[in-house]
């Protein structure tokens, strides 16, 4: 017959570790935790969030020195056309041009380059800069649709949504 060990299921190194009080953190872990997350939701339902959309903005000159703005608006943009508030210039140093815009009229036409179908969009210009401007060329520039501000938990929500 074989013997049986003995084993014994509590050793002293056993019973030292179940008869500690575990520290706060791992015990209210569960609950730090929980409310962090809480309050990082609820942080997040007050920081404001301006969504944009990259634009071209192509900036023309009739013969007498009247400066035309429009901007090649990407179709996938359109469905957000009611959102709109403005056009805004990336910084520019070279030309003192404006740098808000409203947008006065969107083409029905769509226009195909490649592989971006994209509409015209005729922009007016919401500050005025007196300075004379001569161009030789049309000049191109980047630019932004600024959509209605929300908030950062509403803007991960439509997000989840989508």
């Amino acid at each position: 017959m074989e013997r049986q060990k003995h084993i014994e299921l509590r050793s002293e190194k056993v019973r030292n570790i179940i008869g500690q009080v575990p520290p706060v953190l791992l015990r209210y872990g569960i609950a730090i935790i929980g409310l962090s997350l809480l309050v990082l939701v609820g942080v997040s339902a007050f920081i404001p969030y301006q969504p944009s959309i990259s634009v071209e903005i192509t900036v023309t000159q009739t013969d007498d020195s009247i400066l035309h703005y429009s901007a090649r608006i990407p179709r996938s943009a359109i469905k957000n056309r009611a959102k709109f508030t403005e056009v805004s210039l990336n910084p520019w140093s070279e030309m003192p041009l404006p740098s808000r815009f409203r947008i006065e009229e969107i083409s029905n036409n769509v226009k195909l380059s490649g592989q971006e179908a994209w509409q015209s969009a005729t922009l007016i210009p919401i500050d005025n800069i007196s300075e004379n401007i001569l161009l030789d060329k049309p000049l191109t520039v980047q630019g932004k649709i600024l959509l209605e501000k929300q908030s950062v938990m509403m803007w991960v929500v439509k997000k989840v949504k989508n």
